[in-house]
């Protein structure tokens, strides 16, 4: 067993939509609630490119990136620090333990890819299912935690207050209590049998104008009888004030909001146009599609 509570929250960003293209990396080590370490750095990506997202969002230029040391370097720096260290992310599985996983494979690194990885996610869903959103800058938000949204190490250590906020509501002083009290899952960084193919970019730079959602005007797909408390709904086409007032009305009547369109969803509501990927999925899987008007008179109907 594990004495005391000592972890590295990590988090990664990265120049392109490429996986494991990592441009930049903020580290933070915690031990029995105290910061022990923290580090950041960019790394110098593998494709020598920034996306628009990029461009348009971090703090340095891809000409700052070019000029950092590669990412075995910048392992080196802090491997002393993370040995025998489990590792928490937030969407860890999706996110930093593939980022890694081919991170550690281009460079041919296999010994890096050992360390155990947790989702604060995942375990801040499982400790507050009451909270809408479980995001970093939501929980930010709603624990008044400082942020700096998109800097690697605001980012970790957020994560880590996630850690440490839950340990401190239910008394728990080790890091195996911390997994075995909330059956938190273990995950790992998996191995990739082919390097990152350097391709050169040649589409030219977008506006934000550009970016246009792609939508589409549906059809009803099937009859939806009546809304029941405890179904699960999804909202497409409104803008976020609507959706947010729509949100809060299918909470009070018991309903449970989801991003994503799947086969457990009941229903979608949906304005004059709806996304097409998610009017898409609504065909394939049979869900109802039903107007804001309907969706009113549901709940209407449900409360009284």
């Amino acid at each position: 067993m594990k004495e005391g509570l000592k972890y590295a929250a990590i988090d990664l960003e990265c120049a392109t939509s490429d996986v494991g293209n990592i441009c930049e990396i903020g580290l933070v080590i915690m031990e029995d609630g105290k910061e022990i370490f923290s580090f950041r750095s960019l790394i110098r990506p593998v494709v020598p490119a920034f996306g628009d997202w990029q461009r348009w969002n971090l703090s340095y230029s891809l000409k700052d990136a070019l000029s950092a040391p590669s990412f075995p370097e910048v392992w080196a720096r802090v491997s002393d620090h993370i040995q025998g260290v489990p590792f928490i992310a937030h969407n860890a599985s999706q996110v930093e333990c593939k980022h890694l996983g081919h991170a550690f494979s281009h460079h041919q690194m296999e010994d890096g890819a050992t360390a155990p990885f947790y989702c604060t996610l995942e375990l801040a869903r499982k400790s507050w299912p009451d909270i809408e959103k479980h995001g970093i800058k939501s929980l930010a938000r709603l624990f008044d935690w400082e942020l700096d949204h998109h800097n690697p190490e605001s980012d970790a250590r957020v994560c880590s207050a996630v850690v440490e906020r839950i340990a401190s509501e239910k008394g728990i002083k080790t890091w195996d209590e911390l997994v075995s009290q909330n059956q938190w899952q273990r995950h790992v960084i998996p191995q990739f049998p082919n390097r990152l193919i350097v391709r050169a970019k040649h589409a030219a730079p977008k506006k934000r104008t550009d970016y246009v959602h792609e939508l589409v005007t549906w059809k009803p797909t099937i009859k939806l009888d009546a809304i029941a408390k405890g179904q699960s709904y999804v909202i497409s086409g409104f803008d976020n004030a609507q959706k947010q007032k729509l949100r809060m009305l299918a909470s009070k009547a018991g309903l449970m909001n989801r991003r994503s369109v799947n086969p457990r969803i009941d229903f979608l509501v949906a304005d004059e146009k709806m996304g097409a990927a998610k009017y898409g999925r609504c065909v394939e899987y049979k869900i109802p599609i039903i107007s804001e008007a309907d969706f009113l008179i549901q709940l209407k109907a449900l409360g009284s």
